[in-house]
């Protein structure tokens, strides 16, 4: 099959989806027309929208936007009795035409009209039926395709559970050996056992980036098909450097950076993050600390003062002292900001990057990210 022989209201409709960002190639129409050929989708066009969903849509949320799609720009042009006939002519043997229902032509006469009841109020025309075309659906930077996989790439495979799957090369090797038919050989599958935690900012600065932080958790959580995914939040940072009195050990009034009292900075231990995005159920930042498995890849999503364009050396020393509560528990830890790299310059997310590698929340900067979290150097100026 071409694009050729596909019927222009289906291709304007792979357009303005192909539009909003939901991939669709020859395979995609090639699925809907073996469909439509095996007698789907004819009824109405209702169910040819259905139809659509459950062949593109591989979320609720595409589900959606491929039926508020449908019902904009195909109603008008799509004439189901025709395209019918259209199909049945190119369509495969098993395909008849005794298996596909044909439609009335006056089939607005048969739809039954309610009579109105005496006595009763008329409904209010607010309530019924939604009407699904205009739903909004948000269009970030990054699909939840894009974002799940970018960090499917996190994996971290071990051999558990029961012994199910064929072993080839030992089960000929064992062949050879005895000379006789023997039993295969079985081995567990393979099981992604990543554990990721992301700590991430929430109101203030954040405010305006909520929607696309959550976006970007519930495709991780939903599609990253990652083993553990906790979550943590809190506002600007968890906790405080245990001495804040290290400052006054800078001898340049004029210097930015931590480098010269950097060794002196302990670890953040008194502190507390929040296990809901309201910040209404603190826990101690030392007990979600102690309930990560060893090696669990951390991220913390925040703007770290680049959205305001502020600079502040008492946050950029208790961030430093999270950094190392961070490192001695956890694995490889890395900073992503939503803010893009043009508006960290004199800012303190500008010196959080010497210590730390910091990345937008791009495409490409995920990846480089997840690169980090697997374990490829990822150099910064100076360690904390």
């Amino acid at each position: 099959m071409t694009i050729g022989d596909v019927p222009q209201p289906i291709v304007e409709l792979g357009r303005q989806l192909r539009l909003r960002r939901l991939p669709l190639g020859i395979e995609d129409y090639n699925a809907l027309w073996r469909a439509l050929a095996a007698g789907f989708g004819w009824s109405s066009h209702e169910e040819l929208c259905e139809l659509c969903v459950a062949l593109w849509a591989k979320s609720p949320e595409e589900a959606e936007l491929v039926r508020a799609v449908f019902r904009r720009s195909v109603l008008d042009d799509w004439n189901v009795s025709q395209a019918r006939r259209t199909s049945s002519a190119k369509a495969p043997t098993y395909a008849t035409e005794s298996r596909v229902p044909r439609l009335p032509d006056d089939s607005a006469e048969h739809v039954p009209q309610a009579e109105p009841v005496r006595g009763l109020h008329t409904i209010p025309p607010s309530i019924g039926a939604v009407d699904r075309s205009l739903v909004m659906i948000p269009q970030y930077p990054l699909t939840e395709r894009e974002i799940a996989q970018a960090w499917r790439r996190l994996r971290r495979t071990i051999r558990s559970g029961p012994a199910v799957e064929l072993d080839v090369a030992a089960t000929v090797e064992r062949y050879g050996r005895h000379g006789v038919a023997t039993p295969p050989v079985l081995v567990p599958r393979r099981r992604n056992t990543a554990k990721l935690l992301l700590l991430i900012d929430r109101f203030g600065s954040m405010t305006p980036y909520h929607g696309y932080i959550d976006h970007v958790v519930r495709a991780i959580r939903n599609a990253g098909r990652i083993d553990d995914v906790r979550e943590a939040y809190f506002h600007d940072l968890p906790g405080k450097a245990a001495d804040h009195r290290i400052l006054e050990q800078i001898e340049d009034p004029f210097c930015l950076d931590l480098d010269a009292v950097l060794p002196m900075i302990g670890p953040m231990h008194d502190g507390s993050v929040y296990e809901d995005p309201e910040l209404t159920v603190p826990c101690p930042l030392s007990v979600a600390l102690s309930q990560l498995a060893k090696g669990t890849a951390t991220v913390i999503i925040s703007d770290a003062g680049a959205a305001r364009r502020y600079y502040d050396m008492t946050r950029l020393l208790d961030t430093v002292a999270l950094l190392k509560a961070l490192q001695a528990r956890a694995g490889a830890v890395m900073w992503i900001n939503p803010v893009q790299p043009e508006g960290w310059p004199r800012t303190t997310a500008d010196q959080i990057r010497r210590y730390i590698p910091m990345y937008p929340l791009t495409r490409e900067g995920l990846d480089r990210a997840i690169d980090g979290l697997r374990g490829r150097p990822a150099p910064v100026e100076r360690l904390p």
